[in-house]
């Protein structure tokens, strides 16, 4: 009991001190924020319990001390074979010679691009040197706190460091990375009129390194047969809060069914 209740103490410590961090580098509007607080407080609850049971030498019965156990040890090993899957998705190399390549959005200030869509369009810039052949789809609509669509933005950074902006194509009504892709889709087949698009055009979506995975099977589950990623850094500071919401991405796109773990 008691390696328990130090156990989650530990995490609610981490936790605390992560919440600040990710507060001091970008603020109380970052998205998924609420979980580090949420996730501190139950652990800081669980390691009281366990603590108390072991200072009042109160014995817990085998049946609910293996049930715990095989709890923790079901969710523990979920998440970590959700995270390997997307760590290692992340670092694959993309696919040369797409048709399309569909650049993800991800928030704007005001007319600015963030520090993660500023990453991924550099990303998208590195592949356009290299294939300039592909057409883009700029993906992203107007959220709060965004003077232009996402989708706007991204052309105009674009276009400022070089691009071809007739081989860019705006896809601005999305709100999430389903949207992103599902409205892409029907960019694609709109240009391609008679075409069997979801096996004839190799697509390449560019999103940061941990979005990588659920992006690739977003598409997959809509059809997409050559479909790669082409994963762009991280933002340091941000990765584990990153990574660690992603998890939850995977889970509820898997849940409602837009997407399969394999």
């Amino acid at each position: 009991m008691l390696a328990f209740a130090l156990f989650f103490l530990l995490i609610f410590l981490f936790c605390g001190i992560y919440f600040f961090v990710i507060v001091s580098y970008s603020g109380l509007g970052t998205a998924f924020l609420w979980f580090w607080p949420a996730l501190g407080g139950f652990c800081l609850l669980l390691s009281f319990c366990f603590l108390f049971l072991h200072l009042q030498h109160i014995p817990v019965p085998k049946l609910i001390r293996y049930g715990f156990l095989l709890i923790f040890i079901a969710v523990a090993g979920s998440f970590t074979f959700v995270e390997g899957s997307i760590l290692i998705e992340g670092k694959k190399e993309a696919s040369t010679g797409a048709d399309y390549v569909i650049v993800l959005g991800a928030q704007v200030k005001g007319s600015t691009v963030s520090r993660a869509l500023k990453n991924r369009l550099d990303t998208a810039l590195v592949y356009l040197n290299d294939n300039p052949e592909s057409c883009v789809i700029a993906a992203g609509g107007q959220g709060k706190g965004e003077d232009i669509t996402e989708a706007l933005a991204m052309k105009e950074y674009l276009v400022a460091a070089g691009a071809d902006s007739s081989k860019i194509i705006l896809e601005d009504t999305s709100v999430n990375t389903y949207e992103n892709l599902r409205n892409s889709k029907g960019i694609i087949m709109t240009r391609e009129t008679g075409q069997s698009i979801e096996s004839t055009k190799k697509i390449v979506i560019v999103t940061n390194q941990f979005h990588v995975y659920r992006a690739v099977r977003l598409a997959k589950q809509q059809g997409f047969e050559q479909v790669s990623g082409f994963g762009a850094p991280n933002d340091d500071m941000l990765t584990i809060h990153y990574y660690v919401r992603e998890f939850f991405g995977v889970v509820k796109d898997t849940f409602f069914g837009n997407m399969r773990l394999n």
